[in-house]
């Protein structure tokens, strides 16, 4: 049976006012032009009162990745301390916990989520993060550290339009959201075949695929917005009508009827308890697809003009 989460339900997902923002970055963002999706990070955690913790505990390159970020938000006026967990002992080394304390926000570098969970995964680090954040510490994520944040993550999967059980693998992630599942790089590297497998098998969550250079904030009360340069695709399983994957052989296509897709923007959103998309200037209304077209009703025959023999 799932774990319950914070509502006692395993299926409920409870807005929590103090909850902080949830940050989920599709990867590649602009580090040298203006750097947008990065000054929302930063602005988020408290422009130059932030202090950031960040962990490049993803990458194959740590000191390389940290050095970085460091940099860039250094310039934007943040205070930047860098947690090192290179294998799981550090998640309970008291160093490395004290650097949370006091911070505004925690940023996960990309690369592998895979080491990410391996290596965090049920620490005192681990539980650290998910305290912060439910008292208001934004969490931030590029890439891997994008899809890290979800209690269903993408380990790993394969490029195609396609959905196919062999095509995605899930995993536990860090659990600071139970309804999504993220994806990242989305339209560049081709993975929407996966973020559709996902969906179906699962129809509980929502699928969000996240462009490069673009990112999704999750607020407290459970609506995402979109900012960046890109798309964001958001893939609702909710009124799934008919879905063969769990039978279809692992590298035949599945079918998938009854889907729900909608391409976001900057300034378009999505409520995920009501799971429908908003956009600047939207009516207040629930969005419903538009009524199908009627076939205009025949014209009157015209009546025969009188013979001259008949009074008009």
């Amino acid at each position: 049976m799932p774990a319950p989460n914070d509502s006692g339900s395993p299926h409920v997902s409870t807005p929590h006012p103090h909850r902080g923002a949830l940050l989920a970055i599709g990867g590649a963002e602009d580090k040298a032009g203006d750097r947008a999706v990065l000054h929302e990070v930063v602005a988020r955690a408290g422009g130059k009162q932030a202090v950031i913790a960040v962990f490049p505990t993803a990458s194959s390159i740590p000191e390389e990745m940290a050095g970085t970020y460091e940099q860039i938000f250094r310039s934007m006026g943040a205070e930047v301390r860098t947690v090192w967990i290179e294998e799981r002992a550090d998640g309970e080394s008291p160093v490395e916990l004290a650097k949370l304390e006091g911070a505004t926000a925690i940023f996960f570098t990309g690369g592998s989520q895979g080491r990410i969970v391996t290596l965090l995964g049920g620490t005192p680090m681990a539980q650290a993060i998910r305290r912060a954040y439910r008292a208001g510490v934004v969490v931030a994520g590029t890439s891997a550290g994008a899809s890290v944040i979800c209690d269903h993550m993408i380990a790993q999967g394969k490029k195609g339009y396609a959905p196919r059980r062999s095509s995605v693998t899930l995993a536990p992630g860090l659990g600071l959201t139970k309804r999504l599942v993220i994806d990242q790089h989305f339209a560049q590297r081709h993975r929407i075949g996966r973020l559709f497998a996902a969906v179906a098998l699962n129809p509980f969550l929502i699928g969000v695929g996240i462009d490069e250079d673009t990112a999704i904030a999750i607020e407290a009360d459970n609506t995402l917005k979109v900012f960046g340069r890109g798309t964001v695709t958001i893939v609702d399983g909710a009124r799934i009508a008919y879905t063969d994957i769990h039978d279809a052989p692992d590298a035949q296509p599945a079918a998938l009827l009854g889907l729900s897709v909608h391409v976001l923007t900057q300034g378009c959103g999505f409520s995920i308890d009501a799971r429908t998309p908003t956009w600047q200037g939207a009516p207040r209304r629930s969005l419903r697809p538009p009524a199908p077209a009627q076939s205009p009703a025949p014209a009157p025959s015209p009546s025969p003009a009188p013979s001259p023999e008949e009074p008009p």
